[in-house]
């Protein structure tokens, strides 16, 4: 995995939420994808698979909040940007 990008991607979507979150977006989801991408973009810094670092019983479920919440055009760039964590994360 290649964690360099990986780190940047989690924060390319920190940084979305923090900047032009989706108006239209509950605030509780865009917290629970921000704070998982914390999770992946600190572990990836650390050389760490962040899916091995989850407690145990523990799933990653940004993917899954943001297909159910983002639909409108003005939110597909976060959801592209979510994608391209989840694709690195994939390409161990």
């Amino acid at each position: 995995m290649n964690y360099d990008a990986l780190k940047l991607a989690a924060n390319s979507v920190i940084i979305a939420i923090d900047n032009n979150a989706p108006r239209h977006t509950s605030a509780h989801v865009l917290t629970s994808i921000r704070n998982q991408m914390v999770f992946i973009r600190d572990n990836a810094a650390a050389g760490r698979d962040p899916a091995t670092e989850l407690s145990s019983g523990s799933k990653f479920t940004y993917a899954v909040l943001a297909s159910r919440e983002l639909a409108s055009p003005d939110e597909m760039l976060l959801q592209d940007l979510i994608d391209n964590v989840t694709k690195i994360m994939i390409e161990k």
